[in-house]
């Protein structure tokens, strides 16, 4: 899965001979799914971490 690969280079797991090939074959299709699930991802811990906090009040 491109996907899990591409965050686990930039986590440090991967070489960068295998980020450097996977980035090679990314399509536009895949920069806008990247970006709206990290996107999404963010979102979701913001909206958790807020209702948490307000409801501790």
């Amino acid at each position: 899965m491109w996907f899990y690969r591409i965050i686990n280079s930039f986590l440090g797991i991967r070489k960068e001979t295998e980020l450097s090939k996977d980035l090679k074959n990314i399509t536009f299709k895949k920069i806008v799914i990247l970006f709206i699930s990290i996107n999404l991802i963010f979102v979701t811990i913001v909206l958790l971490i807020t209702k948490i906090f307000i409801n501790d009040l």
